[in-house]
């Protein structure tokens, strides 16, 4: 691989997982300028590892290739699906690697402070939920973990790119209309988002959990908000944890210490509206329905 002309090179910081991506795909600069934003670095260039994405690899002329530290990883592929993995590698590494947070799989939203933390496995419905709500007057956190610090009780922003399936995409009335056109090179199959794109100014800021709810999408179901106990719901943090192995049991406690303050609740969704609606019921009972 030798190539010096960037159309975008810039470094970045996920929690401590410092990196550097470089493209010479034209109109990149704007794309992965936008999704990266949210990891800007300020600790200066040394020891990142370096996503390299190429739209011609000058090795054999494959027409897309990426590298990680020189190391070819995918060649051939799309410029979509060359984003979907460095994203994903960058989510691995640095919710894996931090001791700061407790890094929990969920979706985190806010309404007017109130924090809400959406713990589940893949395929559950977090992301489409998560999407659905900021869309609804919610403030994203992150489609994909929560960061709970043990030191003041408070869940942080992980602002890594919204990354959602085509069925979920298409739920959104008007979502795709509202995208910048530059956004198509870099889609394959999964459509790439950040919390601007959901609802201008809908980033959210730390704070504190009121209410853990672990969603489940049924097709065909009723969709129910049920009440389980606060044992319940730290179970539900617990056993969603990416980091448990290196917070340690101290882990346990603080989530203990949260549950107590929050109330806690299973959805089974079987339709999104009424997912929300019910949702916006629970933290919002004084708003005027439209």
């Amino acid at each position: 691989m030798q190539t010096s002309i960037w159309t975008f090179e810039a470094e970045y910081r996920a929690l401590s997982y410092g990196f550097r991506v470089q493209s010479d795909i034209p109109r990149s600069e704007f794309v992965l300028g936008r999704l990266l934003a949210g990891f800007q670095n300020d600790n200066g260039g040394e020891g990142l590892r370096t996503y390299t994405l190429l739209q011609a690899d000058p090795e054999d002329g494959t027409r897309h290739a990426l590298y990680l530290d020189g190391d070819r990883i995918q060649w051939g592929a799309s410029p979509g699906s060359m984003l979907d993995w460095v994203i994903a590698d960058v989510t691995k590494e640095a919710l894996g690697s931090t001791d700061r947070f407790i890094a929990v799989h969920a979706g985190a939203v806010s309404w007017r402070g109130a924090g809400v933390v959406l713990p589940a496995p893949p395929d559950s419905g977090k992301t489409t939920l998560s999407a659905g709500l900021v869309r609804a007057g919610f403030d994203l956190l992150s489609d994909e973990a929560a960061l709970v610090d043990p030191a003041d009780g408070l869940v942080y922003p992980f602002p890594r790119p919204v990354v959602m399936e085509p069925p979920s995409f298409d739920v959104m009335p008007g979502l795709r209309d509202g995208l910048p056109a530059t956004y198509e090179q870099f889609t394959a199959t999964r459509v790439h988002l950040v919390a601007d794109d959901l609802r201008p100014g809908s980033a959210g800021g730390p704070c504190r959990i009121r209410y853990v709810i672990a969603p489940r999408y049924e097709t065909g179901s009723e969709t129910a908000l049920v009440p389980v106990s606060r044992a319940d719901g730290l179970v539900l943090l617990a056993e969603n944890c990416f980091n448990l192995h290196r917070v340690g049991g101290g882990a346990v406690l603080a989530l203990a210490g949260l549950v107590r303050r929050a109330e806690c609740y299973r959805l089974r969704i079987g339709d999104l509206g009424a997912a929300i609606g019910s949702i916006l019921d629970l933290v919002a009972p004084e708003r005027v329905s439209p």
